[in-house]
């Protein structure tokens, strides 16, 4: 949820109205550079008040002067705000919060056309940090990967399957290490349903999702099967074909509905594999997505 603040007119998260039980008219980007929140009205900020039991803090009349923005540069601002909240923990060491404000409000006053354009290491090295460096901090090389691998003995270590994705259990954009202690083994899925998350959070959600886990590593198990079956058919098919030069030889059309048994027994464990997956996907997104705005209405209160 985000709407516009009243005085620079870049769209933010409720997070950066809310401040002291107010919800606030302007962003905390232009509190902290000393603008006043009753010299300007925001409809929005003020519905929100009202629906959450807030006390709105601005006014009902603007008579400061905000700033105009096209669409473009709006968008590259904001870009850079969520950008430089998202950064590793060692970009916003390097440059902490205020003196980024500091940065992106200098920039607002300036014309759009002389904002400095690209990404957020882009926009940095433009103005005068070094911290292109700071940006890629989860690199591992070759022998890393192998060792995790060989440790875990190619078994993701979230669900039980096969394995090969080595994993920071707490993302490196949050926990800045990239050690090995911090370093486990997943399977692709796990990889990606995971994506950021702190470890304890997703290990903590995961777990209700046992069940559907065990599901999956029967089926993933029933696969390998099938298409053992299937590979191993096709040879006796291909050679028993290939011995008699005879498509239709005598036992051929056997071979053939077993072939077609075992590969739609694999499709259907397939399917079915999927289907879990989703299940558990779906399950995991949503109380993950609880769980961040629990934490972000927590100062609402």
């Amino acid at each position: 949820m985000k709407w516009a603040c009243a005085s620079c007119t870049l769209r933010w998260s409720a997070a950066a109205f809310i401040h002291d039980g107010l919800a606030d008219s302007i962003c905390a980007l232009c509190r902290t550079h000393q603008i006043s929140g009753p010299d300007f009205a925001n409809p929005a900020s003020q519905l929100f008040a009202q629906g959450t039991g807030l006390t709105y803090g601005g006014g009902d009349q603007t008579t400061g002067t905000p700033l105009a923005f096209t669409k473009a540069a709006r968008r590259q601002a904001e870009g850079l705000a969520d950008s430089y909240a998202a950064a590793p923990p060692a970009v916003r060491q390097a440059l902490p919060a205020a003196t980024f404000a500091d940065q992106l409000w200098t920039m607002l006053q300036t014309p759009p056309a002389a904002w400095p354009s690209g990404d957020l290491p882009t926009v940095l090295a433009a103005w005068g940090y070094p911290v292109q460096q700071l940006f890629d901090q989860n690199t591992l090389d070759l022998t890393t990967r192998q060792y995790i691998r060989e440790t875990y003995h190619h078994v993701c270590q979230y669900c039980g399957r096969y394995g090969n994705s080595v994993d920071h259990m707490n993302p490196v954009s949050i926990s800045a290490d990239n050690t090995i202690a911090n370093l486990t083994l997943a399977c692709a899925e796990c990889n990606q349903l995971k994506g950021d998350m702190p470890y304890t959070e997703f290990v903590r959600i995961d777990a209700a999702t046992a069940p559907l886990k065990a599901d999956l590593r029967r089926l993933e198990k029933a696969q390998r099967t099938f298409k053992a079956q299937v590979t191993n058919l096709q040879a006796q098919l291909a050679a028993l074909t290939h011995q008699a030069a005879d498509p239709a030889a005598p036992g051929a059309n056997v071979l053939r509905q077993q072939i077609k048994m075992a590969q739609d027994l694999l499709d259907q464990a397939k399917s079915d594999s999927k289907h879990i997956s989703a299940q558990r996907a779906a399950y995991v997104h949503s109380q993950w997505a609880v769980a961040q705005y629990q934490e972000e209405t927590r100062t609402w209160e």
